[in-house]
């Protein structure tokens, strides 16, 4: 089985650099790493350079911004039947890809998206504050236990840790690119690997769960905070009125939802003024109020945001 591994990465030569290395770590080798550079200066090119020369890794420099812009750039180039993604700041575990191409070959699953566990690694602990269950997957983190299965309702891989046959990729179009992580925009809207994974589960796919295919990722301290929480789950409230938008254009529709949406911020600031702690639902719902008026009802394009 041939697998090839999609890394976009900007601005982070030393990271990267080290995300390589830990691949190349592997029990089983990839078919090739794909690194789609959106930096503004030569440093990773630099960093890259060793890997580049004796042919471990194809280097792809890309002048526009947007991570599923680099996503999609790099698996059309690639050349390997399995696609695995990871981030420029992710250490993956000896055994990915051995757990990738060994979960791939199980017949019993109708594989649509492949992921497993990420496990976060602390820089430095904030003593001071401590994430809810609820958000933990935006630092990231995601852990489902020891079984292989699929993934729990709601819950999605992410692409920190996500694998997809290539021929799917061509077939559902790859990542929807108004969406997922863009330096040039003030508001982010996550989840374009989820939006895909929903794509490919509506048509009849699995999307499987696989303990063994591990990624550790680092958490700086500045993650350790509510105002990366707020800002986050604000992105989170962003991409439900995105996805409500892509399944149905209905301008009247979307019109009644940010009615719903301002009802019940209304509500929860009220609840605030009076002692209730909901600053992340509060985040949530404007999230969801602003794209639900300037893209839903207004029909501005996801780059105006």
């Amino acid at each position: 089985m041939r697998i090839s591994v999609v890394i976009p990465t900007a601005n982070r030569p030393d990271k990267v650099s080290r995300a390589v290395e830990k691949i190349l770590e592997n029990t089983i080798q990839p078919y090739e790493i794909v690194v789609v550079d959106q930096s503004q200066n030569n440093l990773t090119y630099k960093a890259l350079l060793e890997f580049i020369e004796i042919g471990r890794i194809t280097y792809i420099k890309e002048a526009i911004s947007g991570a599923s812009r680099a996503r999609n750039i790099g698996w059309q180039r690639a050349s390997g039947g399995v696609i695995a993604f990871t981030d420029d700041d992710a250490l993956v575990d000896l055994r990915w890809l051995e757990s990738i191409q060994s979960s791939f070959e199980n017949t019993n699953w109708n594989i649509g998206v492949l992921g497993g566990k990420v496990i976060p690694l602390y820089e430095e602990k904030n003593p001071n504050w401590t994430i809810s269950k609820r958000w933990e997957h935006l630092l990231p983190a995601y852990d489902q236990g020891n079984s292989l299965e699929n993934f729990r309702e709601g819950a999605f891989p992410a692409t920190v840790n996500y694998s997809v046959y290539r021929s799917l990729l061509e077939k559902f179009g790859g990542f929807d690119e108004n969406i997922g992580p863009h330096a040039g925009r003030k508001i982010q809207i996550p989840g374009e690997d989820a939006e895909l994974a929903l794509r490919l589960k509506k048509s009849g796919f699995n999307i499987i769960y696989d303990p063994n295919c591990v990624v550790y990722h680092p958490i700086p301290l500045h993650r350790q905070s509510l105002e990366f929480l707020n800002k986050s789950v604000l992105g989170e409230g962003a991409r439900s009125a995105f996805l409500d938008i892509k399944a149905n254009p209905n301008s009247i529709i979307h019109l009644i939802a940010l009615l719903k949406s301002i009802t019940k911020y209304f509500y929860l600031g009220l609840a605030k003024l009076v002692g209730a702690k909901n600053d992340e639902d509060l985040c949530y719902l404007y999230g969801r109020i602003l794209v639900l008026f300037k893209c839903g009802f207004l029909k501005q394009d996801y780059s105006s945001l």
